[in-house]
């Protein structure tokens, strides 16, 4: 069994916090940091919650950690289709989303020969994952991570972790910070020196109504691949025939699914005409093509021919007009 005790025996200084890039998680790696632990930040990454490890990456600069990533979209999936504890407004399974994060990281925890996970929760800031230090236990405990998770920013008002039991925390060098203000947090990060950092927005994009919509319709069909999770946020979508068709909304959403879907996706588009794009998650037929090219001739004014492009096959479409009835019922 894997406790506080056996790493203050072993002088274990090694510690995963669970990092967002958000100003609250930043704050728990530098204050691990100034009570001198080696820490090991760690983003979890989902479809739904996939930010730019880049950018991640530069609000560590100048300390002395190096960023790792944990991914399990598969694993993630099944539990957005079966949250055990339900869901927020929308999507969102915080609760069941929590206890992935937690472990992943003890995954990596136990990996990595590390001791115990640190996150930069907050007791009260959030409805349902950190609304009562219950619900933090339980989620923990079914994580596999009963009395080893700290929580730095909230320490004081809470119960006593195993590390801080046996001595590995000092509890009393941490704070008790509660509730939806950031004030406390803004003066720490002036504490710390901290001047670039995310704006304090959720981030899961399972929080928002239409993306939402097109999950659930996307796992009652069963999706194809992760181009399909990527296109999620993109264009506007379709079910033909049982397969998604996505079309761009705009220039730039035309050149960015040109350039990621183009050469790995069945791509529709306009032929010697300007207009949008269209891409399938999956091999289409003949009628799906033709379904198609009528849906995109829709957003597509000056286009009367289609160019329908995947592996070795080439062909033109000159479909018919669609009603708009008829699109409806084609919209997801």
């Amino acid at each position: 069994m894997h406790t506080a005790l056996d790493c203050m025996e072993k002088l274990c200084r090694r510690c995963v916090v669970l990092y967002s890039g958000g100003l609250d998680s930043l704050l728990a790696v530098h204050i691990m940091l100034s009570l001198n632990f080696e820490v090991y930040p760690l983003f979890v990454k989902t479809p739904f919650y996939n930010k730019d490890e880049k950018q991640l990456e530069k609000g560590l600069s100048g300390l002395p950690v190096k960023l790792h990533t944990a991914k399990d979209d598969k694993e993630y999936l099944k539990i957005v289709k079966h949250p055990m504890f339900g869901y927020g407004k929308n999507l969102n399974p915080c609760v069941d989303c929590k206890i992935f994060f937690f472990k992943q990281a003890k995954r990596f925890m136990d990996e990595i020969g590390a001791c115990f996970v640190v996150t930069g929760e907050v007791l009260g800031q959030r409805p349902m994952s950190q609304r009562s230090y219950s619900v933090m236990r339980a989620i923990e405990k079914r994580a596999g991570l009963s009395n080893l998770v700290l929580r730095p920013l909230s320490a004081k008002c809470l119960p006593q972790t195993d590390m801080e039991k046996e001595g590995i925390v000092d509890k009393e060098k941490l704070f008790c910070i509660t509730g939806r203000s950031r004030k406390e947090q803004l003066e720490l990060a002036k504490r710390f020196g901290i001047e670039d950092f995310e704006s304090p927005a959720g981030g899961c994009l399972l929080t928002d109504a239409s993306i939402s919509k097109r999950v659930k319709e996307m796992l009652e069909y069963g999706y194809a691949d992760e181009h399909e999770l990527e296109l999620l946020t993109l264009g506007r979508h379709f079910r033909i025939n049982s397969k998604r068709f996505v079309v761009s909304r705009r220039k730039d959403e035309t050149y960015l699914m040109l350039k990621k879907f183009g050469t790995v996706l069945p791509l529709l588009k306009c032929y010697n005409a300007p207009g949008a794009i269209g891409v399938f998650t999956a091999k289409p037929d003949n009628r799906d093509i033709e379904i198609a090219a009528a849906v995109l001739k829709k957003y597509s004014k000056k286009a009367e021919l289609f160019e329908y492009s995947y592996e070795n096959q080439v062909k033109i479409v000159q479909p018919d007009d669609l009603k708009e009835d008829e699109l409806e019922l084609l919209k997801i």
